[in-house]
C-alpha cells in the first residue's frame, strides 16, 4: 500500500505539469473546509511479566483511543487531461483530538480519560471524472474521486511523529459561477465533497486501516 500511494503522488506529479504544458486543460486551484469523521485506533493492555514459565502475564490495566471528529482545510491543484477527466493533488490540515480510554486498572483506580491534540496532514492524489449525463438543472455537475496519499500526524507538542498512508474515494457537486475563454481568470464557482478516507499507520495500535469520513465546501479558481 505504501508504493501505491507514492506511485500515485509520484504520477500526479508528473502528469500535472505536463498537461498543463500542452495545454491539455487549465490549472483549477480549490480552497475550503469541512469536517473530518473520527475513527477508532484500536486498544492494548499493559501487562505485567513474569520470571515464570508457563504462567500468564499479569494485567495492570487496558487502553482504548480514538481520534474524534474536527475541522479540516484544505487546498488542492486541478489539471483537466480531457473534457471529463482531471488529474488532482491537494493537502488537507486537520487537528483533531486523540482520546485515549484506560481502565480495568489492576489497583482499582476509576477509569480515566486522556485527551491530546494531533496535527494530522494528508498529501494526496488522484483522478476526477464530471459526471455530465448526471447533470441537474444548467449548471450543478455532479463528480467522482478517488486516489491516495500520505499521511502525516503529529503528537501534541510535536513530541513524536508518526506516518501511514490515506486512500480516499468519494464524489461531489461543481456550480460555475463564472466561465469564459480570455482573461487571466477564466472560470471560478463552488464546490462540494464528500469522501470516505482509508487510513493506515499514523497514530493507532494497529495496522487495520480506519475509514473517515469528510464533507467539505470551498471555491474554485481556473486560470
Amino acid at each position: 500500500m505504501k508504493r501505491a500511494a507514492a506511485a500515485c503522488c509520484l504520477l500526479a506529479a508528473s502528469v500535472l505539469p505536463a498537461a498543463a504544458q500542452s495545454g491539455a486543460g487549465r490549472v483549477e486551484v480549490s480552497v475550503g473546509g469541512g469536517l473530518l469523521g473520527g475513527a477508532g485506533v484500536g486498544s492494548a493492555s499493559a501487562d505485567l511479566r513474569t520470571n515464570e514459565p508457563g504462567r500468564k502475564p499479569f494485567p495492570l490495566f487496558s487502553a482504548a483511543s480514538r481520534i474524534a471528529r474536527g475541522r479540516a482545510l484544505h487546498a488542492r491543484a486541478l489539471v483537466p487531461l480531457s473534457a471529463r477527466v482531471a488529474v488532482e493533488g491537494g493537502l488537507t490540515v486537520s487537528h483533531p483530538d486523540l482520546v485515549t480510554s484506560v481502565s480495568l486498572d489492576a489497583e482499582g483506580a476509576p477509569p480515566l480519560t486522556v485527551t491530546e491534540r494531533i496535527d494530522q496532514y494528508v498529501i494526496d492524489a488522484g483522478v476526477r471524472v464530471m459526471l455530465d449525463g448526471l447533470r441537474l438543472g444548467a449548471s450543478l455537475t455532479p463528480f467522482v474521486a478517488a486516489g491516495a496519499g500520505y499521511l502525516r500526524q503529529l503528537h501534541e507538542g510535536q513530541t513524536v511523529i508518526e506516518h501511514g498512508q490515506a486512500y480516499y474515494a468519494g464524489g461531489g457537486l461543481t456550480y460555475p459561477l463564472l466561465g469564459r475563454d480570455r482573461g487571466f481568470v477564466r472560470a471560478a464557482g463552488l464546490r462540494a465533497d464528500a469522501r470516505v478516507y482509508l487510513m493506515r499507520g499514523g497514530v493507532a495500535f494497529g495496522d487495520r486501516p480506519r475509514p473517515h469520513a469528510a464533507v467539505s465546501g470551498g471555491a474554485f479558481i481556473g486560470f
